[in-house]
């Protein structure tokens, strides 16, 4: 008498004819067992044993049993190697409050536990949790290890993200903005366009680097998508400034674009991470805070009260990040040493700043376009800088940079801020 193993799942088709649907419904579920296991199909028909038989031959399976009651039961061994190396998770649960809510920080697929320190050599485009099909695909992420990327509250800045999402057209009072004498129209105009060219580079750097993070990484992927996000905003509001009030889009300076280009070429994301979030962007917050401080109308304080929100959220990324990859391996100080040095090497071929930003700052802070009251913006303008660089060497301290070093790469950052 043949002795037959205990079967390893079922599926019960005693509401499918023979078919289509049946045989769709069978083939996946043959599809999701490892080689070997035995699969116990029940129908209403005996009678389909014959048609299963040759199904099963087909599919390089074995029909071993048929046994016969009030329903059919056929075994079926699968022959073929598994198609997925893992099985789904299954019953897993969100962590919630007393009220249901899912907690902030918990919405992950997974357990954070589950977050490899290298993604799996097989990770296609999909959440992490997920099994992947033998046979899929291996993209070319570069970006495959925890270190290269990730910052430790990054779940946390993400839920920020959402929170914290504003729209630049019905958030801003444009109906409210009042009239300015042209000379600080003029200088408004130009300081929006300075802005918006900075917040293009800070969306299209990030940009070019998602592509290159492994999905297994998939909170950094998110909080990066939420950081473009916020920079299109920030474009959309700083050029809707420029014109909002019949003026227009000013002059893009060479040393502006330059300083950007240098940002746009470099390929290493550490020391991207380190050039744009906490050299750039935390300069940039300090110059927000500027104009947050000397706007000359609600409208104008508005905006950059409102973009300077958001970039506090991209530096605490960057901080975050370059003081992990430092705790970790305090050689990669050098790397940031040599590409801060190499930025200015480039820039240095064109030296100096945009005067006509410094005008329209100084404008801005001194309420006129003469006189003592420019001079006295001009000497607002100073103090910004030193404020800048104060700050530039406190953040690059905090994430583990020691005082000295801090103090010469914050001297050779950028005269475009940014």
């Amino acid at each position: 008498m043949q002795t037959l193993t205990a079967p390893n799942a079922a599926l019960d088709c005693r509401d499918l004819a023979l078919g289509r649907s049946l045989y769709l419904k069978l083939e996946n579920a043959l599809l999701l067992l490892n080689k070997d296991e035995i699969l116990d199909l029940q129908t209403d028909r005996a009678s389909d044993r014959g048609d299963l038989d040759g199904w099963c031959r087909l599919k390089g399976h074995t029909l071993l049993a048929t046994l016969e009651g009030e329903e059919a039961h056929f075994l079926i061994r699968k022959n073929a190697a598994s198609s997925y190396a893992q099985k789904a998770d299954w019953g897993v649960t969100l962590p919630r409050d007393e009220e249901g809510a899912i907690k902030v920080g918990d919405w992950l697929c997974g357990a954070t536990a589950n977050i490899e320190i290298k993604a799996p050599e097989y990770f296609g485009l999909m959440p992490r949790g997920a099994a992947i099909e033998a046979g899929s695909p291996i993209y070319p992420f570069s970006l495959n290890h925890k270190k290269q990327i990730w910052s430790r509250p990054i779940a946390k800045l993400y839920e920020e993200a959402k929170n914290a999402q504003w729209n630049a057209s019905r958030d801003i009072a444009w109906d409210k903005l009042p009239k300015l004498p042209d000379f600080l129209e003029r200088a408004i105009a130009q300081i929006m366009t300075y802005l918006a060219e900075n917040e293009f580079s800070a969306l299209y750097i990030p940009g070019k680097f998602i592509s290159r993070i492994n999905p297994h990484y998939m909170e950094v992927v998110l909080f990066l998508a939420s950081l473009i996000n916020d920079e299109a905003r920030h474009i959309e509001a700083f050029v809707k400034r420029a014109m909002a009030n019949g003026g227009g889009l000013q002059y893009s300076s060479a040393v502006t674009q330059r300083s950007l280009y240098s940002l746009f070429v470099e390929e290493d994301y550490l020391k991207t991470s380190f050039l744009l979030h906490i050299m750039g962007e935390g300069t940039f917050l300090d110059l927000l805070s500027f104009l947050e401080e000397n706007a000359p109308d609600e409208v104008t304080k508005r905006i950059v009260t409102l973009a300077k929100a958001d970039e506090a959220r991209h530096v605490a990324y960057g901080m975050a990040h370059v003081k992990a990859n430092l705790e970790h391996n305090p050689y990669q100080i050098r790397r940031i040493k040599e590409a801060t040095h190499k930025r200015k090497a480039f820039l240095d071929e064109m030296s100096g700043e945009s005067t006509l930003l410094i005008e329209a700052l100084a404008k801005v802070a001194g309420g006129s376009e003469g006189g003592r009251s420019f001079k006295a913006g001009l000497e607002a303008v100073d103090r910004l800088k030193a404020r800048m660089n104060k700050n530039r060497v406190r953040r690059l301290i905090e994430v583990g940079i020691d005082e000295k070093l801090a103090i010469e790469l914050s001297a050779i950052h950028t005269p475009n801020f940014m």
